[in-house]
């Protein structure tokens, strides 16, 4: 299916290098559903979520309602973005779902993927989140797990409109001839990665009914791609489509792909992976139980039981952490130049180090003087994130989550801000899940999860799987895992 929007997509721009080359960048970027849930809300308030529930805080592993977790495999897909979209009368989930995919018509205004008329920064993320074979065991006051992941995320942020329009209708839109466009900070980043990691959280108190936990999460990461730009500003008119006056740009540009740069063979010759680092995450957390414990624990950690809660909160920091991309890699940097672009519309494709040679010429002079390094560094996603869980009948429950971004690191990739509230009912056997998001704190959302033994599906958004409107985003997931 993937292979099948790319030849939809270069079948449709072929003719305009420029066009297709940064259409490609946009669409892939943010706008790929079969490439693309972000919190996983039924999993990660669970009481049943075992490992799961680390991934929101590391410290709630060790109040769980179970004692084992061993997670077979799950996967989950997440889309948002307010430029892109499809005309809700061509999108139907199944046939993106088919082995013969029906992809809509893409650049025909009206048909198929479309975009929106609007004078907003251009804001998108995506985030694909496969967790593989993992385990977690509780024994007493601690918790330990191990679990295996793989991720691709994409984010842009404060893209210009006019930039993601010039992207989208190529240098011939004659509606931005002439007009002198000032912007300042934006970024587009995407990064794929593999991560084997450790979970261990440890109860600092337990005393009546009060209950105090902490945890962590060591994530060793080997980067497989990454590309970042970085904008600082851009002061440019397009003067026709022929000529672009760029009167300052002031960006760096990193990227490290599995490509072979002077033919763009792929893959390339080398280690599967271009780049490592570290990742953690930290948590805490505090609950308040029903009641006083008037029984002695037990010799065997199998025959514990879980002592009820009246309410819990947490607070939990996520994505601390960065990749260096060492292999294969690049980083170009533009410092405050300008040029007056003739025939820009005639730039040809032929290899990544032909077209960064001729950007380097065309700003510098030189064909390698833009190029500062070959290795750059890509930051995760980092977030704050506050929980808070309370049970107002026996299984039943209300939940809020709250996770704002964290900018810690001038290039790296960004998470939405969210606000969630759910309703949960929840058994060892059923639970079902009702909650109520705002996508960056202005986009409402309503979805659905629901686990019968050990088989879990979830979204955050039930609207992305009909076409009740138009189609800007996804989210959905399952997990299938085994747990005593």
């Amino acid at each position: 299916m993937a292979q099948a929007i790319a030849n939809n997509t270069f079948n449709n721009l072929f003719g305009n290098p420029i066009k297709h080359l940064s259409f490609v960048f946009l669409f892939f970027t943010i706008f790929s559903p079969t490439l693309s849930s972000q919190e996983k809300i039924g999993l990660t308030t669970s009481n049943y979520g075992g490992i799961y529930s680390s991934q929101l805080n590391p410290a709630s592993t060790v109040y769980s309602k179970i004692f084992f977790d061993i997670n077979i495999l799950g996967a989950n897909t997440f889309l948002e973005n307010n430029f892109l979209y499809i005309h809700k009368k061509d999108y139907r989930l199944g046939d993106f779902l088919s082995l013969n995919p029906k992809l809509p018509v893409i650049g025909e205004s009206g048909n198929g993927v479309d975009y929106y008329r609007t004078s907003k920064p251009v804001n998108g993320y995506e985030r694909i989140d496969v967790l593989g074979p993992s385990v977690s065991f509780t024994f007493g006051n601690q918790s330990v797990g191990l679990f295996t992941r793989a991720l691709v995320v994409s984010s842009v942020h404060g893209l210009p409109p006019d930039i993601a329009v010039m992207m989208y209708e190529g240098l011939e839109f004659d509606s931005l001839w002439g007009i002198d466009y000032n912007h300042g900070a934006f970024d587009i980043s995407t990064m794929g990665w593999w991560e084997l990691g450790a979970n261990y959280s440890y109860v600092l108190k337990e005393q009546g009914r009060n209950f105090l936990s902490a945890g962590i999460n060591i994530r060793a990461l080997f980067g497989y791609a990454g590309t970042s730009i970085q904008s600082r500003n851009v002061d440019y008119t397009l003067v026709s489509d022929s000529v672009l006056d760029i009167r300052n740009l002031d960006a760096d540009i990193g990227f490290s792909i599995p490509m072979d740069f002077d033919n763009n063979e792929y893959p390339a010759s080398g280690a599967t992976f271009k780049g490592k680092g570290v990742a953690v995450d930290l948590g805490m957390m505090y609950a308040r139980k029903r009641e006083v414990p008037t029984r002695s624990k037990p010799k065997r950690y199998c025959a514990y039981e879980h002592e009820d809660y009246l309410y819990k909160v947490g607070l939990s920091i996520l994505d601390l952490g960065k990749i260096n991309f060492k292999e294969n890699a690049q980083q170009h940097t533009y410092d405050n130049v300008g040029a007056y672009w003739d025939e820009v519309d005639t730039v040809g494709f032929g290899s990544i180090n032909e077209l960064t040679a001729k950007f380097s010429t065309v700003f510098y002079g030189d064909p390698t003087a833009s190029l500062q390094a070959k290795s750059f560094g890509l930051g995760l996603s980092t977030s704050l994130s506050l929980q808070a869980d309370y049970q107002y009948f026996p299984h039943w429950y209300l939940n809020t989550v709250l996770v704002l971004p964290l900018k810690i690191s001038a290039n790296q990739l960004r998470r939405p801000a969210q606000a969630i509230l759910s309703l949960r009912y929840e058994t060892s056997k059923f639970e079902v899940n009702m909650p109520f998001s705002l996508y960056d704190f202005n986009k409402p959302r309503i979805g659905l999860f629901v686990r019968f033994h050990y088989v879990s599906i979830g979204t955050e958004k039930l609207g992305g799987l009909f076409n009740f409107n138009d189609f800007t985003g996804l989210d959905f997931y399952v997990a299938v895992k085994y747990h005593i």
